[in-house]
């Protein structure tokens, strides 16, 4: 009766050892994949991925009746003493935005939300095969970002305990547009730097 018990206890945990290796050989088999996978080629595919999981995170917090946002961090002593020395270097404006988004918390994160989908968006239509989709694509991406917001907000309404606001729907557009902004600010100075260096190499030349 031992001798079986011992034989089936060791046949347990030779099942078990040999699942265990299993399982690292299919971790294994999949880094090595992951290692061998051309990002770059299927860049255009991760970027359609990751704007739809994106949009889908949105659909999901809209989708849960009671989202409240913690404003718990404005109550922590050393932002009293963060504001104090704000106001003794002449820097009240910057309360003044911290308590107007702390008032109005949830529209700072409906635009901090849409910021995202609109990078993402900018991206997505940047990276496409389309010549207009890229060419245009800061404004596709306020489009369509704003019509997500629309269809977002529409979708709200039929959740307990939630409600559609114009308000949301602008602060909407103001995140995916201001994200415009960004790109357009950083394409300009790229322009900039290469007509920069484009005008120190050819300097020498003139001389």
């Amino acid at each position: 009766m031992n001798n079986m018990q011992s034989f089936l206890k060791n046949k347990y945990i030779a099942t078990l050892v040999l699942y265990f290796l299993y399982l690292v050989q299919f971790i294994l088999d999949q880094v090595s994949k992951a290692q061998k996978f051309d990002y770059m080629k299927h860049k255009k595919d991760i970027l359609i991925a990751l704007t739809i999981l994106y949009a889908g995170f949105i659909f999901y917090l809209s989708s849960q009746s009671n989202l409240s946002i913690p404003a718990s961090i404005f109550k922590i002593p050393i932002m009293y003493e963060l504001a104090d020395i704000a106001k003794n270097l002449g820097l009240g404006f910057i309360i003044d935005i911290a308590e107007y988004a702390h008032e109005h918390m949830d529209k700072v994160a409906h635009m901090l939300l849409y910021f995202g989908l609109g990078l993402l968006l900018h991206l997505t239509f940047k990276n496409s095969d389309n010549v207009i989709l890229r060419r245009y694509a800061a404004i596709f991406a306020v489009v369509v970002g704003v019509i997500y917001g629309i269809s977002d907000e529409y979708h709200q309404s039929f959740v307990p305990g939630r409600s559609s606001s114009v308000h949301d729907i602008l602060a909407d557009g103001i995140g995916v547009t201001i994200a415009q902004i960004i790109f357009l600010l950083l394409i300009l100075i790229n322009l900039r730097r290469k007509k920069e260096n484009g005008d120190r190499e050819t300097s020498p030349g003139e001389k």
